[in-house]
This record gives C-alpha cells, sequence and structure tokens, in this order.
C-alpha cells in the first residue's frame, strides 16, 4: 500500500535505507563469491528486488521518529508546567 502523501522524513529514510542496501548487496556479493560467506546475499539482494519494502520501512522509521520527537516535546512541556 503506497501512501498518497510522503513526507521529506519518509523519502531521506527510504534514500538511506536504499542506499544501504544497495550497497550491503555489493558487499554480500562480494563476500559471497570470495570468502564463501552466503548467508547476507538473499537477505539484500530481496530488498534490492523489493523497494517498496523498503518504503514501507521508511514510513515505519519516520513514525517512530514522529513519536520519539513528541515525545521529547511532551516531556519539554510538562517540565516546564511545573508537574
Amino acid at each position: 500500500m503506497v501512501d498518497d502523501f510522503a513526507g521529506p522524513r519518509k523519502l531521506r529514510y527510504f534514500l538511506y535505507l536504499l542506499l544501504f542496501v544497495v550497497f550491503g548487496a555489493v558487499i554480500s556479493k562480494i563476500l559471497a563469491d570470495f570468502y564463501g560467506i552466503e548467508f547476507l546475499e538473499p537477505i539484500f539482494w530481496w530488498f534490492v528486488e523489493n523497494p517498496m519494502a523498503l518504503f514501507e520501512l521508511a514510513g515505519f522509521f519516520s513514525i517512530i521518529a514522529l513519536i520519539v520527537i513528541v515525545g521529547a516535546k511532551v516531556l519539554e512541556l510538562a517540565d516546564d508546567s511545573g508537574f
């Protein structure tokens, strides 16, 4: 399910996740070919083949970031109110 509107934070997180996954896929391919370490390769290549999963994961991270920001603001306002 694609959101009608993707905010700047979600797009930024998607870009970071996409860069991390592409870099991880290249490193995992090198590790698999030269050193026989193959357990990372299917994980990274699954994300490379399914970028919408990364987009949804970026949405999850942006919601978590929003909760943390709002929580910090609530705690700051609670300290100022004298409770």
